[in-house]
């Protein structure tokens, strides 16, 4: 055992980096600033492996993994392979898009594939891989950040034995998920609620599931479903292994509440109504997992990033579930906030202003594009079914992958149009309808860029 004496000292040594959180977004900051030389320490109150959702891996996720030298772990799990998502309509008709990459030589999109995760494992696998290359990490509760002026400087943590202890560090990186630590102590700027913040999930796991057995890519069995009814109404079905498959329903709050039924029973009773394809699949409802709810999920909070600290994922913001793109916004801000850390202080972290603002800037154009991309399909389904699967698939292929940043998104025509779009239907919205109608802006989207 450690000698007390020792154990101060090493807990009174300044950190080039503390990790608020072992989830993808901390274990995906923590390996990057490992490849980059830099030895962080990661705060975790609880022990992995541990339930959660957002099984579902985009596109680009693969990539991530591969960089990151995991995704020959990934195969070893033997996860579901998913080819892409089918998005079910009222009517129980999908509209189809498929996992592709971009070739590095010619720029033409390949068929590729990713996976649909358990959780539990998946992080275990991120976690373990960062504290095995070289990662110090501790089990505790952390309780408030340390400040020194405007400054950030360290966090106030508890033990296990209940003691309160100072950490100093140089940089302060909140991953602690929909706990947004930072925010929730004012650090950041004021948490606002998001566009979805009134509605309710509720989410659990099945065996014996029907799910598609073909062989093109668009019929296997490893792909995601989406279900949907009607505006902020849906469902997801993402098989995780070869017998279990995670489902949940989204609603709005005053649905949830107006059915006055428990958690359990609403949850059966929805995932054999909601969609007539989501019903003809559910064989019982056994449920393999305690029926669980989340709810106000939708938010972002301004000025995360400041002296000595930057929030990654969504410690800052979240949109909506429906497309999956938690766990890949979360490890690509962690590749750049490594970038970013990496550069503190030489570049300008030791002068007066913001040293993360091109952080900050970059986070922007891939947060913007999911808000805007989500924002059209629930808006105007017509329309984006018809993108999606029309001579702008293509586009459509690119944002749901993941391909959200720089120049590629910047060229990205739908998603040009998609913000336009919803730039005009906030701008309506605002006005209480003195602005031109956005449907008729759509019209003229629709028959010329889109």
């Amino acid at each position: 055992m450690r000698p007390l004496a020792a154990n101060f000292r090493k807990n009174m040594k300044k950190r080039p980096v503390i990790i608020i959180g072992g989830g993808p977004a901390g274990s995906a900051t923590t390996l990057y600033l490992l490849q980059a030389g830099i030895q962080p320490l990661i705060i975790e109150r609880r022990s992995f492996p541990r339930y959660h959702i957002g099984e579902s891996l985009g596109g680009e996720c693969r990539g991530a993994l591969k960089l990151l030298g995991l995704e020959s772990e990934i195969f070893a799990q033997n996860y579901p392979v998913k080819h892409g998502v089918n998005v079910y309509d009222p009517n129980g008709v999908p509209f189809w898009v498929e996992v592709k990459r971009r070739c590095p030589e010619t720029n033409v999109l390949i068929p590729t594939a990713t996976w649909s995760v358990t959780r539990s494992s998946f992080d275990s696998i991120l976690l373990n891989a960062a504290r095995d290359r070289g990662a110090e990490y501790m089990e505790c509760e952390a309780v408030a950040p340390i400040q020194e002026g405007d400054r950030v400087t360290g966090l106030q943590i508890r033990t296990a034995a209940g003691a309160l202890e100072n950490l100093h560090c140089e940089v302060l990186a909140d991953c602690s998920g929909q706990g947004t630590f930072l925010a929730n102590r004012g650090i950041t700027g004021p948490k606002v609620k998001g566009g979805y913040a009134n509605q309710v999930a509720v989410y659990s796991q099945l065996g014996g599931v029907i799910c598609d057995a073909g062989t093109t890519p668009s019929t296997v069995a490893g792909n995601t479903l989406i279900f949907y009814k009607q505006k902020n109404h849906w469902a997801w079905m993402i098989p995780i292994s070869e017998t279990e498959t995670s489902l949940g329903v989204v609603v709005p709050a005053g649905y949830f509440k107006e059915q006055r039924l428990d958690k359990t029973e609403f949850l059966r009773t929805e995932l054999l109504s909601l969609n007539p394809d989501l019903t003809r699949r559910v064989t019982n409802t056994n449920f393999l997992e305690e029926v669980r709810t989340s709810t106000s999920y939708s938010y972002s909070a301004s000025n995360y990033t400041g002296k000595g600290f930057l929030c990654l994922g969504d410690s800052h913001e979240f949109t909506d579930p429906i497309f999956s793109f938690g766990v890949f916004l979360s490890m690509r801000e962690g590749e750049f906030a490594a970038e970013a850390i990496a550069k503190y202080p030489s570049e300008n972290g030791a002068s007066n202003g913001n040293p993360f603002v091109a952080y900050e800037v970059v986070n922007a154009q891939g947060q913007d594009a999911v808000r805007d991309l989500i924002g059209c399909f629930w808006e105007y389904p017509l329309v984006f079914t018809r993108v999606a699967s029309g001579s702008h698939q293509d586009d459509i292929t690119d944002l749901f992958a993941g391909r959200l940043y720089g120049e590629i998104v910047e060229k990205n025509v739908s998603r040009a149009a998609m913000r336009r779009l919803m730039v005009a239907r906030r701008a309506e919205a605002a006005s209480h309808g003195k602005a031109a109608p956005a449907s008729r802006q759509l019209k003229g989207l629709a028959s010329t860029t889109l």
